[in-house]
């Protein structure tokens, strides 16, 4: 368990061990499934962006981590639900849970991880706020998911609404967590923040993954703009140009916070400018 005694600073191998011990308490098979999906690596952006913003207010390692587990436990929940859903066999190039275990241990590994996440709120300071600002980011989530099963070629204006619904809860619930522990305000802004980001970031995996949407007809930034009426190329110009501006959003919004509590957002925004301008400036 983690030991607050023994830690005045909470590094994502902290994050990563207290994943392990929630997801054993009892061993079975599907906490097995879980270890596999974790094991397969990933940033674990949304954790540290929780660290980060607990550090910036203030907050104690064990407040710290609840900000952090939570809002990772529940973006791999929806990542393992996604990969089934959208018959996705390999994530972190290895397989999928369910290409690996089989849909119904997929299933359940998704519900156990969910699960997980709101034992991690055990911890927070004001667990009936923290409860709800997780139960309304994991509805938007679903919502946004969703659509997005349902929507084979949305306009770009639709695009972007599903991207931020999808994405933007869970970007937003680390710092959103922190605001609550520190009893300061910003989660109307941590929540634009988040939204814009999640449009920035889901441009780059679709400029990027073009070709493969098409052959499979997922929904995509750049087939949206194509069904428009936009040749590739002018499709991507715009998707980029739509992308930097969500990221001026994004850096507006995060630097609005109270005692820096968004510098980890701008961060982000940072460096997915950099990975969009690669791309940008690729033949």
């Amino acid at each position: 368990m983690f030991d607050v005694r023994e830690h005045t600073v909470v590094l994502l191998s902290d994050v990563d061990a207290e994943i392990d011990r929630l997801l054993m308490s009892p061993p079975s098979h599907v906490a097995e499934a879980a270890r596999y999906h974790f094991s397969a690596g990933g940033a674990r952006i949304r954790a540290q962006l929780g660290l980060d913003a607990a550090a910036a207010l203030g907050l104690s390692p064990k407040v710290a981590i609840a900000c952090a587990l939570a809002p990772e436990l529940l973006h791999n929940a929806s990542l393992v639900h996604d990969d089934l859903q959208d018959g996705d066999e390999v994530r972190r190039d290895t397989p999928a849970v369910w290409s690996r275990f089989g849909k119904d241990v997929a299933i359940s590994t998704g519900d156990l991880l969910i699960s997980a996440a709101y034992v991690a709120i055990a911890n927070h300071p004001d667990p009936a706020a923290a409860l709800r600002a997780v139960h309304h980011a994991v509805t938007v989530t679903i919502e946004g998911q969703t659509q997005d099963c349902h929507t084979k070629c949305p306009t770009p204006e639709n695009w972007a609404n599903i991207a931020a619904l999808k994405s933007g809860p869970l970007f937003a619930l680390p710092i959103c967590l922190a605001l609550i522990a520190a009893k300061v305000q910003g989660q109307d802004a941590a929540g634009r923040a988040g939204n814009a980001l999640a449009v920035a970031y889901q441009t780059l995996d679709d400029i990027e993954d073009r070709d493969s949407d098409l052959v499979k007809g997922g929904t995509n930034i750049c087939l949206s703009l194509e069904a428009a009426g936009y040749v590739p190329a002018s499709a991507k110009d715009i998707a980029c140009d739509r992308a930097y501006t969500a990221l001026q959003t994004a850096r507006k919004h995060a630097n609005a916070l109270p005692s820096n509590a968004g510098a980890a957002l701008v961060t982000l925004a940072d460096l997915l400018e950099s990975k969009l301008k690669g791309i940008d400036h690729a033949t």
